[in-house]
């Protein structure tokens, strides 16, 4: 039985995307502790997950519980350098809401030090643990559903997170999907604009979520593949009135649409058009997939994920597929492209010279 001991910070990144309740209920975990330096939080979050005792700091939590895992729950990314480190100082593993820092640089720091302690890292790639996505999507589209796949199209958010705003948060969901595919991206070019007009250095801001600088309200980024496929992303400000996140891939017999992650609709679409039209067309299909998508279906993708990071430990194959350190590295890098490009003025290609944020010295 593995001891777990979750670590949140509500008003500061709270839990994440539901890693409080990575762990409660997954056969082989035990839920024995909860940090958190909020009173109520911490005693909404111990409800939540089943934790058996609760504390403010979460160091003295490690220190007196000597857990297995530890959950960094909390999506304040400039946090997480310090929490890592002090969990691999520990000599825990980790379990970690994702995107895992602002800069590939702290990535680096912390796979340095969780490669000296020996702990083990999982990403909490929800994605990851999605029996729709893995098991029907990226097969369908591995056997040739829709020919040989040429295009995929990424639709970011609109309103008041448009543009580079939640580019390190979210996306690399898509990024992480693509790269499953097809590998890793060959080069990046891209543009950020800020009111229509190219973004500027007096455009920089922090962003939000402690992700360090973003720029601009508007971005559009196309990634070349290997095989000649090209992955096109863009979101801008737009009236907020909707949630534009979906990945359309376009091959060269058809069509897969991806439109559900952010709701409780049928995940997968297809159609037997490369360019199929928006309106009057009832060639749009269901893909069926199980399980039927609910507002639990992202908590029971972390608990598949928990599941196998547990039987990795044990020495047993896992189920699904998880996502390491040094493969988060790789998917902040694909965000940091677009900064690096964008600042340059041309394509760029990895690995990038630079590991900071591109945007911190840009004058």
């Amino acid at each position: 039985m593995k001891r777990v001991a979750i670590i949140g910070h509500t008003g500061r990144g709270g839990y994440g995307h539901y890693l409080d309740r990575a762990f409660t209920g997954v056969e082989g975990a035990e839920v024995v502790a909860l940090a958190d330096p909020g009173d109520e939080g911490r005693e909404g979050a111990m409800a939540r997950s089943g934790a058996a005792k609760g504390y403010a700091d979460y160091v003295e939590m490690l220190k007196l519980e000597s857990p297995d895992i530890a959950v960094v729950a909390s999506r304040e990314i400039g946090d997480h350098l310090d929490l890592v480190l002090n969990c691999a100082d520990a000599g825990v593993d980790i379990y970690m809401e994702k995107p895992v820092a602002a800069s590939v640089a702290e990535v680096d720091q912390m796979i340095a030090a969780c490669e000296t302690s020996g702990s083990m890292v999982v990403v909490g790639h929800p994605w990851r643990g999605h029996p729709p996505i893995q098991k029907v999507a990226i097969p369908l589209i591995q056997s040739g559903k829709i020919g040989a796949p040429r295009l995929a199209r990424i639709y970011g958010m609109g309103g008041q997170h448009g543009g580079d705003q939640l580019f390190l948060d979210l996306y690399p969901h898509f990024f992480d999907f693509v790269c499953q595919l097809w590998g890793s991206p060959l080069w990046c070019h891209a543009h950020l604009t800020q009111d229509g007009r190219s973004a500027l250095p007096a455009d920089v801001k922090e962003g939000v979520e402690g992700m360090g600088l973003v720029a601009g309200d508007g971005i559009k980024a196309y990634y070349e593949f290997p095989g000649g496929v090209a992955v096109d992303f863009e979101s801008y400000r737009g009236d907020g009135k909707e949630i534009p996140y979906r990945i359309d891939v376009h091959g060269t017999e058809g069509t897969i649409s991806l439109p559900g992650p952010m709701s409780n609709q049928p995940d997968i679409y297809y159609h037997p058009l490369v360019n199929p039209g928006l309106f009057g067309d009832d060639r749009w299909e269901v893909i069926p997939s199980e399980p039927p998508p609910d507002s639990e279906k992202w908590v029971k993708a972390h608990q598949r994920m928990a599941r196998s990071m547990i039987d990795v430990l044990e020495g047993r194959e896992p189920e699904w597929a998880l996502v390491d350190l040094k493969h988060s590295r790789s998917l902040l890098e694909m965000a940091m492209m677009a900064h690096a490009s964008h600042k340059a003025g041309t394509r760029v290609s990895l690995p990038l010279e630079n590991t900071n944020n591109p945007f911190d010295d840009w004058k």
